[in-house]
């Protein structure tokens, strides 16, 4: 079945929010992104994860990373009780957190270059351990809570990145994909900047054009021109972030112009891209 065009959901003003959730009934979330980092730890109930054209089968112990950016969503049935952990972490805390030797964000990273985002800890005390802890130094007002906080994040991250690196972790294959969409997807994530045509993009994968948008569509949300341009907005704010200036942001981000540039941007984010960008709180979604 089409979905609409994926929206964003959920902001983050702090630094990290953990949440510990179960669910007898749960609304039906629609598939849509976040600007900030996801991870997912799967404790019960019977549920899959659609994220970016793959859906998985979710066991008790599977962790889910969900990059920024990556449209998904959750499929659970309601007749078990849904629990999980969710963990939202700001990136600008990842990055103040990480040094020169460690980098933070290295677990999402390598999700996105493996384009594999479940995986399946042969145990998961450790890790649950340290959210528990988290969970505790999140609500306390002793002392140094939030710092304690902040150190325990640090640790999973590493642990969880380790586990990875370590082979410790195993992907969770897919369930249900579409390959020629999949492939797509992957294309399209690695020339994100690149000038590009439907029509071209057809050609190259050997598919009907209108097949291939209907398809593309109903697997993500999105209609490819949508797609796109919602990416290369999420990195042209990135880039903004970290100053550069803007006629450069809109040439590495793919735009072809910067009138354009500053029509979409102000269009998608409500403020042009030399205003400094300001977004309301929203947490009231943890799926």
């Amino acid at each position: 079945m089409q979905q609409n065009q994926a929206p964003q959901r959920g902001y983050l003003h702090e630094e990290y929010r953990l949440f510990h959730l179960k669910d007898k009934a749960m609304e039906q979330v629609d598939w849509h992104y976040h600007d900030f980092h996801k991870i997912l730890i799967f404790l019960g109930g019977h549920a899959s994860y659609a994220i970016e054209g793959q859906s998985y089968e979710l066991e008790p112990g599977d962790l889910v990373l969900v990059p920024r950016g990556c449209i998904h969503k959750p499929e659970v049935r309601e007749e078990f009780p849904y629990e999980r952990y969710v963990l939202y972490l700001s990136p600008a805390f990842l990055e103040r957190a990480s040094d020169e030797a460690t980098n933070l964000e290295t677990c999402f990273q390598q999700a996105v270059r493996h384009y594999s985002f479940a995986l399946r800890p042969p145990r998961l005390t450790t890790l649950i351990r340290l959210l528990e802890q988290v969970e505790q130094a999140q609500t306390e007002t002793a002392f140094g809570g939030h710092l304690l906080g902040s150190c325990l994040l640090t640790q999973f991250l590493i642990q969880v990145t380790r586990a990875m690196e370590g082979q410790n972790m195993g992907y969770v294959t897919s369930a249900a994909c579409d390959e020629k969409i999949l492939s797509i997807l992957k294309y399209l994530n690695l020339h994100l900047t690149e000038p590009f045509s439907i029509e071209e993009l057809s050609k190259q994968f050997y598919i009907s054009k209108y097949y291939m948008m209907r398809r593309f569509k109903a697997e993500t949300g999105y209609t490819i021109h949508n797609y796109l341009t919602e990416k290369r907005l999420l990195l042209a704010r990135e880039k903004i972030l970290h100053g550069i200036p803007l006629g450069l942001v809109s040439q590495e981000c793919g735009f072809g112009d910067y009138s354009s540039f500053s029509r979409a941007y102000k269009k998608r984010f409500g403020v042009s891209p030399n205003v400094p960008f300001v977004e309301e709180t929203d947490l009231t979604l943890v799926d």
